[in-house]
Parts: structure tokens; sequence; C-alpha cells
């Protein structure tokens, strides 16, 4: 019987083995397609700009799949590998040269990874109608997405899963090719040896960790007066987080569980010394994925919470960038008549009007290296008071708490389309038309909005005495804003009233056009970006569901030793919850905090708090790995106490 032959019967075997692995590769493929259609989908390709945002997200995502997919496999054929220890090690006593065995197992993963390509294909294919309404649902496109399937999307994706297939293929075979009949049949017999102690290893990985939250918490304002931007800064950062957390599971932890194995009080109690001891001598093997599930768990935190963040970011900014459905600037009265006419001709009812005045001066102020002078809006306490009254953002009258200035301070309203903050300057002195006033807040609300002519100048809030005065010596100007029902949909009307307008590019501004605009953007990115932590989810799953089945096969020799020994089955349950606890607690933990770290940093730099999104996030996230923690508890003791016969030929 030759190689092919052996592999598929053992194939067929081990479905029941296999299940998991399947399922996760099948639906990785699945998505993986939908992700590589995007950029091969011809109805998708005219709609421009919009497709320029999906296709670079969904490039983004493809290439984080890939890695996911490489990851995944890698771990899934190591348990393998091990669950079969005694089926490979009987092949080898019947006198089966270790290159034929190699070759077996090798086209056996295969078979499974062209099993997995071709069930997630078709279900790729079928359920890309689906992925394609949702993306445009998420992107609010006005244009209907036919089922297409593109052929260059399919034969990339057969492609890189048959250079992925090939890769484990003959990772396969050369570690059972390497392998010896001696070290297989004393596998479970094997003695673990304690890891070297490494103390100064594991404060360097502490310090890194440490140091990589600080410049997340600071990237706006960087100790030392480090000369990086936001993107090297970011750099840096992963590299110090993945570093640190490298040497943290390799060395830092080892220090801990060996203190920990010290006290007595508190090793000696239930089951607690077993379950120590095995993940203290496991960590010499196990620190790499440790260190991989943390990572990925901080992954999923942040493309999830970070998703939300963005939806969130999306719906306010919006508000700011258009604080009115309509607004119209350096517009006489009969353009403002012209542009009420068709508004009521249109089926849109008018909510309320406001008229906001404001002056344009200068500032200067210090920025760090030199004093720099800037065009900027001058605007009083009362005036903003009343048009958040019409407005009416979410907590208006919470936003109005501290805002009010004294004579001699002012309160800076960034301009609408600044996305990114650089240092704060709150306390430092500005002069405004020779004035000198002490800035008190930055706070970013609707009030001028998105408006070619004027929209990138920051707006000064000074107290109304103040503004009177600088009135005598400025020329007032004001904006004209309109709020109507159902302003997300009134596009149409926008374009008519720009074309009874003086210069719209740069005086009309409208909720319809910036709402649009931003989930054009935001949109693709939200969308894919929960289907990316969905993803990362699945990966961190797979990678602590296989790491700790491969410790269950190497404890089953010793729960039986101690069961024998009179260690009852609640001892042997207790024992494995704590371990596999610790398996979980430990990465969830630290991911978590990286997670949360990667959303502060996003908060540093946009001017908007993402808490809610965090928790919600990390709340969901928590409950989800709960119940899967219960579900690999569950496995670990089918293992150990009930034995998993039927998953072994020997």
């Amino acid at each position: 019987m030759n190689a092919f032959k052996i592999a598929w019967l053992l194939f067929k075997n081990n479905l029941r083995l296999y299940q998991f692995y399947l399922a996760v590769l099948t639906v990785s493929t699945a998505i993986y397609y939908n992700f590589l259609a995007v950029s091969y989908n011809p109805y998708l390709q005219v709609l421009n700009e919009q497709y320029v945002f999906a296709r670079t997200a969904s490039s983004l995502c493809s290439i984080i799949i890939f890695l996911t997919i490489m990851s995944f496999m890698y771990h899934a054929n190591n348990f393998f590998y091990r669950l079969r220890y005694k089926e490979i090690g009987t092949y080898m006593l019947m006198g089966i040269p270790s290159g034929k065995i190699g070759a077996v197992f090798a086209l056996e993963s295969m078979l499974l990874g062209v099993t997995a390509l071709v069930i997630g294909l078709p279900v790729g294919v079928l359920f890309s109608k689906l992925f394609f309404m949702m993306l445009g649902k998420a992107m609010i496109l006005d244009t209907q997405i036919p089922f297409y399937i593109p052929v260059r999307a399919i034969g990339l994706l057969l492609l890189i899963m048959a250079f992925i297939i090939m890769v484990m293929g003959l990772k396969n075979y050369f570690v059972v090719r390497s392998s010896r009949l001696i070290e297989i049949l004393n596998a479970a017999k094997k003695e673990q040896i304690m890891p070297k102690i490494k103390g100064m290893r594991g404060i360097m990985g502490v310090l890194a960790i440490a140091g990589g939250y600080y410049l997340a918490l600071n990237i706006t304002d960087l100790p030392f007066d480090m000369q990086m931007d936001f993107y090297q800064t970011t750099v840096l950062i992963l590299i110090l987080i993945c570093c640190g957390t490298y040497l943290f599971f390799s060395s830092f932890l080892a220090i801990v569980l060996d203190r920990l194995m010290q006290n007595k009080k508190l090793i000696y109690r239930r089951s607690r010394l077993v379950s120590f001891s095995n993940t203290l001598f496991r960590l010499g093997s196990n620190y790499r994925s440790l260190s991989m599930t943390a990572i990925l768990f901080a992954a999923t935190l942040a493309a999830f919470s970070g998703s939300l963040a963005l939806k969130y970011f999306a719906d306010t900014n919006t508000a700011i960038e258009a604080p009115y459905s309509i607004t119209l600037f350096d517009q006489d009265e009969a353009a403002r008549q012209k542009a009420i006419s068709l508004i009521e001709a249109s089926g849109h009812q008018i909510i309320a009007r406001h008229e906001a005045r404001f002056l344009s001066g200068e500032v200067s102020y210090y920025n760090g290296t030199t004093q720099r002078t800037e065009k900027c809006l001058i605007t009083s306490f009362s005036e903003v008071k009343k048009s958040l009254a019409v407005t009416r953002p979410d907590n208006y009258r919470q936003m109005l708490k501290g805002l009010e200035p004294q004579d001699n301070e002012t309160v800076c309203i960034p301009h609408s389309n600044l996305v990114f903050s650089g240092v704060s300057y709150v306390g430092q002195d500005f002069v405004i038309q020779d004035r000198t006033y002490r800035l008190t807040r930055t706070v970013r609300i609707p009030f001028i909005g998105e408006l070619g002519a004027i929209g990138q100048y920051d707006t000064y809030v000074v107290s109304d005495k103040q503004y009177e005065q600088l009135k005598q010596n400025l020329e007032e100007m004001s904006i004209y804003g309109i709020n109507i029902t159902a302003p997300e949909q009134s596009l149409p009307l926008v374009e008519k009233i720009a074309a009874v307008m003086r210069n719209p590019r740069d005086n009309l501004n409208s909720y319809a056009g910036q709402y649009q605009y931003k989930y054009y953007l935001i949109g693709a990115f939200y969308f894919m970006g929960l289907v990316m932590a969905v993803v990362f989810m699945i990966s961190t799953f797979s990678t602590m569901y296989f790491r700790i089945l491969s410790d269950a096969i190497m404890d089953r020799e010793q729960y039986k030793i101690l069961r024998n020994i009179g260690m009852t089955e609640q001892d042997v349950s207790g024992s494995i919850n704590t371990q596999v606890g610790i398996a979980f607690v430990l990465p969830v933990l630290l991911g978590l905090m990286h997670g949360t770290m990667a959303i502060q940093a996003l908060e540093s730099f946009i001017h908007y708090q993402f808490t809610v999104s965090i928790l919600t996030g990390a709340v969901v996230l928590i409950l989800v790995m709960t119940a899967f923690y219960v579900f690999v508890s569950t496995k670990y003791k089918d293992m150990v106490i009930k034995g998993w016969e039927s998953h072994e030929m020997a």
C-alpha cells in the first residue's frame, strides 16, 4: 500500500479528531476569500473613493488572516504530532522507515488543508453576497452590489492556500522523519526539567511592558524630547510590548511561580501543588504559545473595541463637522430665502434655525519651540450656549459645565476636521488681538463645522464682555444653520441648494455630506474590524485549545499515578480546573491590559473618550473566554480522567 492510500485511510479514520481543526480552517478560508474578493469586484471599483477605503481595509485584513492561518496550522500540527506519538512509534517498531511515515503524515495534513479549502471556498462564495450586503450597509452605499464571483480572487486564494498547505506538509514530514523511536516511546515518561530562573530577563520584560504602556499613554507628549512621529512611536510601542510579553512568560512568570511554590500555606491547599508545578515545569515549552495567546487576545480586544470606537467616532464627529443639517456662510438674505423655499418644497420639515456670530482675528502662542501666530475665530460664551441649545448634541448641558471663561481666560474649540491632537497647551498664555488670555480648556463641541472658507481655523471662546470689546475693532460674521427632518437623506436637496448659492464649495456644509463621507471612510474599517475580531478570537481559541490539550497528553500518565496512590476524581478535577485557569487567566489579563492601552493611545491622539467601547469589548470577550474555559476544561478532563482511547491508534 503506497503512502497516499495510507494517508487517506488515516484521514478518514481520524475525522472525529480533526473536527475542530477543519471547522476553524474552513471558516478562515471562507472569510479569506471574501476579503480577497473586495479587490477584484468590478461593481465596487466604480465607487471610486469609497472603493479605495474598502480595498485598503480588505488588504490589511487579508495579510492578517494569512499570518493567522499560518500560526493556527502550526500549533494544530504540533498538537496532532504529540497526540499520535504512540501511533508513530508503532509504525517504527513495525520497521517502516521514518521517511515513509513522514510522507504519510505530510500527505494526511495536506489532505486536511485541501478538504478545508474545498469546503471553505464554496462556503465563502455562497456567503459572499451577504458579506457584500453587510459591507455596503456599513458604508451606507446607495448602489446595490450584485452577486459576482471574481475568478482572480479564487486563483489567488488557491495559490496562497497551496503555499500554506505545502509548507505545513513539509514541516510535518521533517518533524516525523527526525523523530527517534526511543524518544517517542518515552515521551509520556520524560522527566520535566525545572526552567532556569533568569531574574534579569524577567525584570527587563516587565520594564519593556511598562515602557510601552508609558509611551502609549503619552504618545502626544513623548518624554526626553524624543523626536519621533506617531507611526514611529507606534512601531516602538509594538516592539516593546511584544518583546516584554515574550520575556514576561519566559522569565518573569517563572520567578513568580517559583516564589509561590515556596509558600507552603498557599501551595499545599487542595491540589494546587500539582497545578502550579505543572505550569512552572512546562514554561520552558509553553511560554511562546502563552505569549502568542496574550498578543492575540490583545489584538482581538483592540479590533473589537476599536471597531466600536470608530463607529462611535463616526456618529459623534459627524455632528461636530456638521452642527446643522444645512449650514450657509457668506450668503445674502435672498440666497437664504431660496434655500428655505427649496427645503419646504422637498418634503423635509424645518425643525430649527439659528445664526451663530463670531469674529475673525489672530492668535499667538508658544508651541514649544517658537512663537506661532495664526488666524483664528473668536466667539462669546453666550453664542456657544445658544448654538448648543439648537444643535443639542448628546450631553450638551454637561459640555457647558466649566466652559464659561473669565475675562482673562479663553477656551479653545479645535477646528472640526482635526482628528489627531498635538501637545496640550492648557495653562499657557495665548495672545488674541494683542490681549493676553490663559487657555483653560480644549473641548470638541459643534459650532462652526466643516466649511471650506473658515472651517480650518480654531475657535476661541471668550467672556461676553471681552467679546463686545473685541468686536469694536473687528468685523462680525455669522453662519446660518438650518435643522431639518431626516438630514442623512437630504443629499439631493443639498445639491439643489448648492445650485442657487454663491461659491457653495467654501460656503455650504451639510450633515448628509459629512455623514456619508465618514461612513465611506470608517464603515469599511468598522465592518472588517468586527470580522477581524472574530478571526483573532478564533485564532486565540485554537492556540489555547491545542496548547492546553497538548499538556493533557503529557499529564495522562501523571494523573493516572496520582489516582493510583489515592487522589480522588474530584481532586484531579480541581487540579485541572486550576491549571487550565492559570493558562487562561494570565494571557487574558495581560492581553486585556495590552488592548486597553492600545485604545488609550488612540484616545490620546483623537479627541474622544472610548471608555464605553473598551468596557463593552472587555465584558463581551471575557464572557466568551469564560465559556471557552469551561469547554476546554471539560475536554482536558475527558483526556485525563476518562481517557481518549478513540483518538489513539495504538
